[in-house]
């Protein structure tokens, strides 16, 4: 089972046998919208959360095969492979190969800044 269901469904039964559910269910709501007006906007919190975590961490994923040489082809820019093509001009000028480092760096600590914001604002206290 993927991680993300795996948070999507956590998230869903913790949110299933809260009281508002209940009330709701007794005023007469279909189930449909109780799932529509209740579940899917205190589920979707964490599952955004979850996501915009995940791009930090493929950033630095996908930087790392292209370093090994396992990503995309050369003609393509992409920070893992200047740094593998700079490798050689770390030794007479370290400062070249500073900016792709720093790029996937600061990009990946943005996204997980991006991911904490997003779990303070989203934070439904149940």
């Amino acid at each position: 089972m993927p991680p993300i269901t795996r948070v999507a469904e956590t998230a869903t039964r913790r949110v299933a046998v809260q009281e508002f559910i209940e009330a709701a269910h007794a005023s007469g709501a279909t189930p449909l919208q109780i799932i529509r007006y209740h579940v899917a906007g205190n589920v979707a919190g964490p599952i955004f959360v979850y996501a915009s975590t995940l791009f930090g961490v493929s950033i630095v994923f996908a930087a790392g095969l292209s370093f090994l040489g396992l990503g995309v082809t050369p003609p393509t820019a992409e920070w893992g492979l200047m740094l593998a093509s700079l490798k050689d001009a770390i030794y007479t000028n370290p400062a070249v190969a500073l900016l792709p480092g720093a790029a996937i760096f600061l990009t990946s600590v943005a996204f997980n800044l991006m991911s904490d914001g997003l779990r303070d604002a989203l934070d439904v206290r149940l």
